[in-house]
């Protein structure tokens, strides 16, 4: 009768430990998974930057196509739209016309803007740093990996409860 342990703290310990053996492996596979995914990660996140920007790029030059196409439109089927480009590009006027001068913004402006669209980059997320930083580090991976290792030692060889048969 001496020998009878109290079932509650059994139970209260064995749930603590059971908790820390779990822990332990979910920390090793998070750490793993880091190490195995960032540089797959990190070029999914280049790409996706790259394609974003390349996005904005198609969309500038088809506003620039749609805006070139009216204009050749207006050349081929209106003559008072000819004759005023013309003005406007050689400065020539009529002797009766009287010009006002006027600001830039409200004279005939035909050009499309500028051809070399410079669209900024989207931002990297906040992690892609510590992604870059384990993908192509050697040293950062090989230390992460070897937490993971002996995560699992640790959990196996402290903390595994071995069952009584």
């Amino acid at each position: 009768m001496g020998n009878v342990a109290t079932p509650s703290r059994e139970a209260g310990n064995g749930w603590l430990t059971s908790l820390a053996f779990w822990l332990c492996l979910f920390a090793a596979a998070a750490l793993y998974g880091t190490v195995t995914l960032s540089p797959k990660l990190l070029a999914f996140l280049t790409l996706n930057r790259q394609y974003q920007s390349n996005q904005w790029k198609l969309v500038s030059l088809e506003k620039q196509v749609g805006h070139l196409q009216k204009v050749i439109d207006a050349q081929k089927n209106d003559p008072a739209f000819v004759r005023e480009q013309a003005r406007s590009d050689f400065d020539v006027a009529d002797a009766d016309d009287e010009r006002i001068p006027v600001e830039s913004h409200l004279r005939l402006n035909i050009a499309t803007g500028s051809a070399n669209l410079q669209v900024a980059p989207a931002e990297m997320p906040w992690y892609s740093l510590l992604l870059a930083v384990v993908a192509r580090s050697r040293n950062v991976s090989n230390t992460l990996l070897a937490i993971a290792a002996l995560l699992v030692l640790y959990a196996f060889a402290l903390l595994y409860e071995r069952t009584r048969a």
